[in-house]
């Protein structure tokens, strides 16, 4: 493990001077979630995990960015979005900036869920580069970690989880467990209308459920998974 990673905190010649070859970029948001957590719930939750993924990976950390697409928030106040095309737009710059300095990939570790345009936007940019990679982690990498560590079977946002993660990792923030609220529709609904028509609390999910040392093992979870799949990519990839 690399306890003290080069990082958007380190000079030049620190990364210069360091053996990293790889970056890694999370992406949190502005969105409101519920009455218990903050707005930028998203942003010290990837914030966290990717520094400990840094960590054991030997990755430059880059700073989180802290908006993304979170349009299915709007009519709360307080929430702010990026369209799909800024974010992608955004990415495709930093990537070039890696690339222009020597660096041979980029984890890109989102953890808001709307964020669907990443997906599309990797893999043409992977088709586009002979000479970079960009792997992304999503919930598809460490979602089956989860399993058997929280109660609530459909829950999307600002719930038991996410609340559970802020315990351990920030508890400060968290205000209560109020506003459970668990609809009957899938996420996809989220396409035809936006939370606070589908939720009244704007929370998906039971934080009620929510505790400390269940953030404690999603943390440890999480992470193991996402090491696993960038040091199965970087060897599958060959990248060097």
């Amino acid at each position: 493990m690399y306890s003290n990673p080069v990082s958007f905190n380190s000079t030049y010649k620190d990364v210069e001077a360091s053996s990293v070859k790889g970056a890694i970029l999370p992406i949190g948001s502005l969105e409101q979630h519920g009455a218990n957590l903050p707005l930028d719930t998203d942003t010290i939750i990837a914030s966290e995990i990717a520094r400990e993924a840094a960590s054991r990976l030997n990755l430059f950390l880059l700073p989180t960015i802290p908006l993304s697409c979170s349009a299915e928030h709007r009519g709360a106040k307080g929430t702010v979005y990026l369209r799909p095309e800024t974010l992608t737009s955004v990415l495709k710059d930093i990537i070039n900036s890696l690339r222009e300095e020597g660096f041979k990939y980029l984890v890109v570790f989102s953890w808001h869920g709307g964020n669907f345009v990443l997906k599309p936007a990797v893999r043409y940019l992977n088709l586009d580069y002979s000479d970079f990679k960009i792997v992304l982690v999503s919930e598809q990498t460490y979602g089956d970690a989860l399993r058997g560590i929280f109660e609530t079977a459909n829950d999307l946002h600002a719930g038991e989880q996410e609340t559970s993660l802020l315990l351990h990792i920030k508890p400060d923030v968290v205000k209560g467990t109020a506003g459970s609220y668990e609809p009957s529709v899938e996420r996809e609904m989220l396409d035809y209308l936006p939370m606070l028509k589908i939720s009244p609390t704007g929370v998906w999910g039971d934080p009620s459920k929510a505790d400390r040392v269940k953030g404690e093992k999603a943390f440890k979870a999480i992470v193991e998974s996402i090491v696993k799949y960038v040091e199965c990519m970087v060897e599958t990839l060959n990248i060097s």
